[in-house]
């Protein structure tokens, strides 16, 4: 698939976008960024992620309620009640890990990333996608791989 909706016979064709966990946050807490996160939530856009979304966005945000920091601590509540929102109402399409363990931990290997990260564009791959991430680091990775088309920075809207 092309980068841009085209229209064919009348249907608008769009792209498939594997949203990762550092985007995912940003459409539930105010933080740099989070006006092109939501951008993402736009009708007409594809959204999918590995169902380890919300586990690792519930370890993120339990950082967040650790912190000393009062701007971004968060409370107990506020945790449990994003961490739900992710599990039960994100407006993405969760897939199964299991189908993608084996492709994530060689590329994993491959590009230097985690796994968890692995995942992300196992299944942007499978998908014929793109992940859409805040993580300069793994953004980082991929671009300078042979996956650099499977990439796109989130400031780089839609």
């Amino acid at each position: 698939m092309s980068g841009d909706a085209s229209e064919s016979n009348g249907f608008v064709l769009t792209d498939s976008f594997v949203i990762d966990t550092s985007v995912a946050l940003k459409w539930y807490i105010p933080e740099a960024g989070r006006a092109e996160a939501l951008c993402f939530m736009a009708p007409g856009i594809h959204r999918h992620a590995p169902n380890l979304l919300p586990l690792e966005g519930a370890h993120a945000l339990l950082k967040r309620a650790r912190s000393t920091d009062p701007s971004v601590r968060l409370s107990i509540e506020e945790v449990l009640l994003l961490v739900e929102t992710l599990r039960t109402s994100a407006p993405i399409v969760y897939h199964d890990c299991d189908s993608l363990l084996a492709a994530s931990v060689a590329l994993a290997i491959e590009i230097g990333s985690s796994t968890y990260d692995g995942l992300f564009l196992a299944l942007a791959i499978r998908l014929d996608g793109r992940v859409v991430t805040a993580d300069r680091k793994f953004h980082d990775k991929i671009q300078a791989s042979p996956y650099h088309p499977r990439v796109r920075w989130f400031m780089d809207l839609p």
